[in-house]
């Protein structure tokens, strides 16, 4: 998007993708669906029908189920929850390769790269907390048979 604003200025506003549901094989968006079941689940589907991607949440009880909201908040987290605001899905527990303002890296979560500039598949790098609560920077790509650090 670019806009012009008064005296010649020129702003570029630069599109990021921050999430994206079932990353490594994507739907092609004709013909998919994102929709919420009764349970509390949100699922994708592709064209054909076949369920690509799913929240990983407990089945709701009949209580919790009331008047289930989608909304996409302003901080650019995508959050399912409940009449009561109880939060029952949120995509900032499963980031991609990009943290936002108020999202957090946990024990249970990881960021992990893109492939490259135009492929937002899973990449060659890894962050993450380990067991010993260490954050650590894993390389999980081919190996390299030489490389030149430094000058010459």
């Amino acid at each position: 998007m670019v806009s012009v604003l008064p005296y010649g200025s020129i702003k570029l506003s630069i599109s990021t993708v921050v999430w994206m549901a079932n990353r490594d094989d994507p739907v092609d968006g004709k013909g998919s669906q994102l929709s919420l079941l009764n349970d509390g689940k949100l699922i994708l589907t592709n064209s054909v029908g076949i369920t690509v991607w799913t929240t990983r949440t407990a089945a709701l009880s009949s209580s919790d189920d009331t008047n289930l909201q989608l909304q996409l908040l302003n901080t650019g987290n995508l959050v399912l929850h409940n009449s009561k605001s109880v939060v029952i899905w949120e995509s900032f527990d499963i980031p991609t390769d990009t943290l936002l303002p108020q999202q957090m890296v946990t024990m249970v979560s990881s960021l992990i790269s893109k492939r490259s500039q135009d492929d937002y598949s899973s990449g060659n790098y890894k962050l993450f907390f380990d067991n010993d609560n260490v954050l650590r920077l894993l390389f999980q790509g081919p190996t390299m048979s030489s490389a030149q650090l430094g000058g010459e």
